[in-house]
């Protein structure tokens, strides 16, 4: 590590410290107080975290014998950062034992470290914690300006890191929730059309590559506009959700639903064949019936479509969907012929 004898050396070290930014901040928190302890010639080196009257220990570097690691709490008015912390800025000390004021501090009382140096963190204006330096020894000499200066070298660099992480983390917090957005319905909470087509090319794939076979069915509820015009939009809202969860609960672990648009959903059924589908089907409309309006239960017809994959081919996932959703679409037309509440299964 080289010496710290200028600014430029500071930030020549700083610089090959962040720049190392693929081996992550720990990494990069761990050489910094590293380099920190080689300039100040101390062996307690410690990045805080300072919430209410707590003081815990995030990042630490200390010599063999002395028992601390990331994660301990101490009590902040026990610690020399609350000193810091109360002074707004940098405090050195080079000999507490003998300072009129700290000599009697409870820090030093349960610690006996004699020198300290240290600098508040902050993050968006508010207290993070704090960035110090500390030894059971004395400090030979008095800390410079330059000592100051590094210091606050390091605690910039930190400041910036934990606002641009904070910054990251609410970016992709964001990302994740118009994902959401993108591919759920609103309503529901169940994949939307457009989610539905993301997952089920990569299903329909995987079952090409698999020669494998599946159902693909459509769910109507019957009668959804009488529902509407009867009870109003915000009831029928009602029965659209419930009826979601009913489908979900009836599914095995590995089916799919989505929400295919108004009152229908798709159903997804891998390595399912017409008797397997039936199955499922019947306790997806026994669930459902247990959706009561007026004493009247709800039903629902079904369409289904079962396929076997073993001679189609990787170019035409797309068209092939299509496909499968025509022939689910048309059974559903005709269980809603044949009198609703019934699934039926396609046939050419």
């Amino acid at each position: 590590m080289v010496a710290l004898s200028s600014s430029e050396q500071v930030i020549r070290s700083l610089y090959q410290i962040t720049n190392d930014y693929n081996k992550g901040f720990n990494h990069q928190v761990n050489a910094l107080l590293c380099m920190g302890l080689e300039a100040f010639k101390l062996d307690i080196g410690i990045l805080s975290r300072i919430k209410r009257n707590s003081y815990k220990v995030k990042h630490c570097v200390t010599p063999d014998g002395i028992e601390m690691q990331p994660g301990d709490r101490f009590d902040f008015d026990s610690t020399y950062c609350s000193i810091t912390c109360a002074a707004r800025g940098p405090v050195a000390l080079e000999h507490v034992g003998q300072h009129d004021t700290f000599g009697s501090h409870p820090a030093y009382k349960s610690f006996g470290l004699e020198s300290y140096i240290g600098v508040p963190i902050h993050r968006n204006d508010k207290l993070y914690g704090t960035l110090n330096f500390s030894s059971s020894e004395p400090y030979p000499r008095r800390f410079r300006d330059l000592d100051i200066e590094a210091l606050q070298l390091m605690a910039s660099w930190i400041e910036v890191e934990l606002i641009r992480r904070q910054q990251e983390k609410q970016l992709n917090s964001l990302n994740k929730k118009l994902k959401i957005q993108a591919y759920y319905d609103s309503l529901t909470n169940i994949p939307n059309r457009r989610g539905m087509f993301r997952t089920l090319q990569k299903e329909l794939n995987k079952l090409i590559r698999s020669k494998g076979k599946g159902t693909l069915a459509i769910i109507d509820i019957d009668n959804f506009k009488q529902v509407n015009d009867t009870y109003g939009h915000q009831k029928g809202d009602e029965v659209l959700v419930l009826t979601a969860e009913k489908i979900t609960d009836s599914m095995r672990d590995y089916d799919f639903v989505a929400r295919y648009g108004g009152e229908e959903f798709l159903l997804w059924l891998p390595d399912a064949d017409e008797k397997e589908c039936t199955a499922v089907c019947q306790r997806i409309m026994q669930k459902i019936a247990g959706i009561t309006l007026a004493e009247k239960p709800l039903t629902i017809s079904i369409g289904a479509c079962h396929f076997r994959c073993d001679n189609e081919s990787h170019g035409a996932i797309s068209q092939l969907l299509d496909s499968l959703i025509a022939r689910a679409d048309k059974a559903l037309y005709q269980a809603k012929n044949n009198g609703r509440n019934q699934l039926v299964s396609y046939t050419d």
